[in-house]
């Protein structure tokens, strides 16, 4: 195949937007588009780059360059994200993916991916057999008002007999009385806490007490996290509490392929020692509830977080969000159980979808 892996420049700007025209034809999914410039400005450090044969561009991905501290030592490492090939509409291109990820591995050999839909889907399947370091982030729910969550929760909701059953036990009281007494719709008390405009010296404090715990952590210093949440952005919530910090959002679903015209709470991102995450968890909870959310979600990889997360009366559930390390990224981590790395909504894509 010749072709070039090239940095993203404007003059390129058309033939991606043929490139995904092709995919579109090809019957890919409508999400699966290539940014049409190369600045898309969605999250600071990304550099995008083209599969181009000739004067046509076949594929592409982005590198999200990062700072980590991992096993005690401050490193670069980037983020493979938003990998396309031609080869979902064409086998001439079936290999470009295979390709694309070598190239980004020569540019960082520390790579992770984040995300990526689920065991079933192409991109983890590919990184699994390239050796790559593999696992589900867990996924937790609290449901806050459950007659709303029966009416609208579409992973239940998937036959006209279900549909049925969840509307009369939200009808009767009879789903309320039965998520009570699993604990599934249970209210704890909540934690002190404020609500702050923006990150300021006080999360470097968070952070430099935080970092000697976690085997693997993004840098979220001040300045980074006004990068990813800026203070412009009124939809983020910036809860701070105990020795920490959690990054809360609200969202008026519509239509959403999982939580349909639900009201969902999301707590992305977060950060303390492992010993406060219990008090951060329950004032973010507390806060989105007297908000009046219907349900709370949170992906959380660490074990202190996932076990305050189940403290506060939340549950776990299937994920579809799978955290993939590149072999010299797995290496710089000591072969640490991935249960010890802190990566949440905040890392890989940041908080899209929610």
């Amino acid at each position: 195949m010749s072709l070039q892996i090239l940095p993203y420049s404007p003059e390129a700007v058309p033939a991606v937007r043929e490139f995904n025209l092709r995919l579109l034809a090809g019957g890919a999914p409508a999400d699966l588009q290539f940014p049409e410039t190369p600045d898309p400005a969605w999250m600071p450090g990304m550099e995008l780059f083209l599969a181009l044969e000739e004067s046509q561009v076949r594929g592409g991905y982005i590198l999200r360059r990062q700072t980590f501290s991992v096993a005690g030592a401050t490193l670069p490492a980037a983020h493979y994200r938003l990998p396309l090939s031609e080869g979902v509409v064409n086998r001439k291109y079936a290999m470009l993916g295979l390709r694309m990820v070598r190239d980004a591995l020569s540019r960082e050999p520390r790579l992770y991916g984040l995300g990526m839909g689920g065991w079933d889907q192409p991109l983890p399947q590919m990184l699994k057999r390239l050796g790559w370091g593999m696992s589900a982030v867990p996924f937790h729910f609290k449901v806050v008002h459950p007659a709303k969550f029966l009416h609208h929760i579409r992973a239940l909701r998937t036959s006209p007999l279900r549909r049925a059953a969840l509307d009369t036990a939200a009808f009767t009281g009879a789903g309320w009385l039965g998520m009570k007494a699993l604990g599934l719709a249970r209210r704890l008390p909540s934690a002190p806490f404020t609500l702050e405009p923006a990150f300021a010296p006080w999360a470097d404090e968070v952070w430099e007490r935080s970092r000697p715990a976690y085997t693997l952590l993004a840098q979220r210093d001040a300045a980074t996290l006004d990068q990813l949440y800026p203070p412009s952005d009124p939809r983020f919530l910036r809860v701070r509490a105990s020795d920490g910090w959690a990054v809360l959002l609200d969202t008026q679903m519509h239509n959403h392929k999982q939580f349909g015209d639900m009201r969902v709470g999301t707590i992305v991102d977060c950060l303390a020692p492992p010993e406060s995450a219990t008090d951060i968890v329950r004032a973010a909870a507390g806060l989105l509830e007297q908000r009046g959310v219907d349900l709370i979600v949170s992906n959380q990889l660490h074990a202190a977080w996932s076990r305050a997360l189940l403290a506060s009366g939340f549950r776990a559930g299937p994920s579809n969000y799978l955290l993939a390390l590149s072999p010299a990224f797995a290496q710089a981590a000591q072969g640490a159980n991935h249960d010890e790395f802190h990566v949440n909504r905040g890392d890989g894509d940041g908080p899209i979808h929610l």
